[in-house]
């Protein structure tokens, strides 16, 4: 199960075992019967509590998976962000995408260079 997007006070109650929510009810489910769970937390900046809920849904078999924006594939709009975070989430839970970039190492990035040249300009 992906909560997506994922509010902190939920991912609280989540930890506290309170299945106030259908959502909340799910997921303590998934805990319960150790099926896979990740919650795609949404808000910044965390406080000690926040860290503390984190780290016990993690105890308890769920993944925190924040939903952080990747800039080494240097996208073009929000879209792009979008659809790269989404396809990254896909492939984390065994859903793999065909058309997202993966980092290669250090030696550049693919996407950045494809883009250039696609768009005509040069290094």
């Amino acid at each position: 199960m992906i909560v997506l997007p994922c509010a902190l006070g939920a991912a609280g109650r989540i930890a506290q075992g309170a299945a106030n929510t259908l959502i909340e009810r799910a997921a303590d489910v998934c805990l319960k019967e150790r099926r896979p769970l990740v919650l795609c937390i949404r808000e910044t900046p965390f406080n000690l509590i926040h860290l503390r809920n984190m780290t016990q849904v993690t105890e308890a078999g769920a993944v925190v998976y924040p939903m952080i924006p990747t800039y080494y594939n240097v996208p073009q709009s929000i879209e792009q962000m979008d659809e790269e975070f989404v396809s990254r989430l896909l492939g984390f839970v065994g859903l793999h995408q065909s058309d997202y970039y993966e980092w290669a190492g250090p030696s550049g990035t693919a996407a950045h260079h494809d883009r250039i040249a696609a768009n005509g300009a040069t290094s």
